[in-house]
């Protein structure tokens, strides 16, 4: 979409699980203590002053400093409301308290917009739609902003003019896409066309965050080919768009199709290793080898690192092989971690200019818009899995290869990778779950709006 408030990220849902936990700022004195501090302030003798008063400078600027940086300033233009906007998302800090009052903040200064005389369209519609952002991440948690976001949708629903109802409409839509997943190949059928006719002929960012967000929940289920179509669809409508970002990203939806394919088909690998050499796949013909997207600034990536490295050593002898694909934004911090961390495996990575990051050939070919993607490839070259990870990647390689033969002095490290595993899956679990609760993309997923 094109809101970009990410109030609901990683760390913001670890302060809400421990929000009953959380001790606010500013310890406020208690009665006994003000009453001390009066007497103490009585028995003082007065300051002398060469004035009666302070002088108006001092007192201008004690009243600048006492401010209330969240504080919405008044008969403000819209640009400076939008600046003030943008000022608190950016000072938002890490408390639950701090977030909890830019969020407030951005909502009482989108309203200030929406009130203004004359406003214009676009920016009423901006507003509305920070409003919705802030109040969703509010509503978790706090029951006043519950009403207030129960109350806002209300009134757009009943708003006349429709492109303001048809946002009430798009967030309804929402609690479609949760239902999608489970639902029957004619009901995601259905909730696909109901897309459609809530898209129309302007297909805009907040439309590919819905239909984004509705094809990866279909692709979840058995009914890869619906959600593929969708794909599809979305990527005609997006390269006729006006919006640059959304015409670029017409490529990667098809991609995305592609890849929901790939079970029980053929995987294509090009590119160039990181020595610089062209990358043979066909070498690997009669071997199981797991394609791994990753980058060295993705946590869930790293975490699943030495899973990765237990069972190189447990099945290598019997054919097993990783591949890397690698999305950071310059060779120089793929090879350090590779050497860091001692990875023995082969690495893609483009040596050209906007062709590197997400821009990676590979992830555009496959539609890879979050990290780690394991992809497992079996010895005829067939994909088996989509998500080999963790647990999951052990369950496969002992059905295809058999129990693994790791050395006793590996178990305690067997163990340790098998957490590690464990863990990263659960951070990938909660990255998609961020990615359909929020508006927001997580730390490892790309950015609709830019590059994470």
């Amino acid at each position: 979409m094109s809101i970009d408030l990410r109030w609901a990220t990683a760390p913001l849902r670890l302060l809400l699980c421990a929000a009953a936990l959380v001790i606010l700022s500013g310890n406020a004195p208690t009665s006994a203590q003000e009453k001390d501090a009066g007497k103490a302030a009585d028995n003082q003798p007065a300051e002398e002053t060469d004035d009666e008063t302070q002088p108006a400078e001092e007192s201008e600027q004690a009243e600048a400093e006492e401010k209330d940086p969240f504080a919405v300033p008044e008969n403000a233009t819209a640009a400076e409301l939008w600046e003030f906007i943008t000022t608190v998302k950016r000072n938002r800090g890490r408390t639950l308290e701090s977030v909890t009052k830019s969020a407030k903040a951005a909502v009482a200064a989108s309203q200030a917009i929406r009130d203004i005389e004359g406003v214009d369209s676009g920016d009423e519609i901006k507003a509305i739609r920070e409003q919705l952002s802030a109040l969703s991440f509010l509503q978790r948690f706090d029951p006043d902003s519950k009403k207030e976001l129960k109350s806002l949708l209300e009134g757009l629903k009943n708003d006349e003019r429709p492109e303001i109802s048809q946002i009430a409409a798009a967030e309804d839509f929402k609690l479609r896409i949760d239902s999608a997943r489970s639902a029957s190949k004619e009901k995601q059928q259905e909730i696909v066309a109901e897309l459609k006719e809530l898209i129309g002929d302007d297909f805009d960012r907040q439309d590919y965050s819905l239909a984004s967000n509705l094809a990866r929940s279909i692709g979840a289920s058995e009914n890869v080919d619906v959600a593929a179509s969708l794909y599809e669809d979305m990527a005609a409508m997006m390269s006729q768009s006006e919006d640059e970002m959304l015409k670029s990203r017409a490529p990667k939806m098809l991609g995305a199709a592609r890849r929901i394919r790939l079970p029980g088909n053929f995987m294509q690998i090009m590119g160039t290793t990181t020595t610089g050499e062209n990358f043979d796949w066909d070498a690997y013909r009669g071997k199981v080898v797991l394609v791994d997207f990753w980058a060295s600034w993705c946590g869930p990536c790293r975490a699943e690192i030495p899973n990765m490295k237990k069972n190189l050593e447990a099945y290598s002898d019997r054919g097993f092989e990783i591949v890397g694909v690698n999305l950071d934004q310059t060779l120089d911090a793929c090879e350090k971690y590779v050497a860091k961390e001692d990875l023995t495996w082969t690495n893609l990575i483009s040596d050209k200019e906007g062709e590197l990051g997400w821009d990676n050939p590979l992830a555009t070919y496959y539609g890879i818009t979050g990290i780690p993607t394991a992809i497992l490839v079996d010895q005829d070259g067939k994909v088996v899995s989509l998500k080999a990870r963790g647990k999951e990647l052990d369950r496969l390689l002992e059905e295809i290869l058999g129990e693994p033969s790791a050395p006793e002095d590996a178990d305690e490290a067997g163990e340790d990778a098998d957490g590690a595993g464990e863990d990263a899956d659960e951070a990938g679990e909660d990255a998609d779950a961020d990615a359909e609760d929020s508006d927001a993309p997580s730390d490892n997923e790309q950015d609709p709006d830019g590059d994470a």
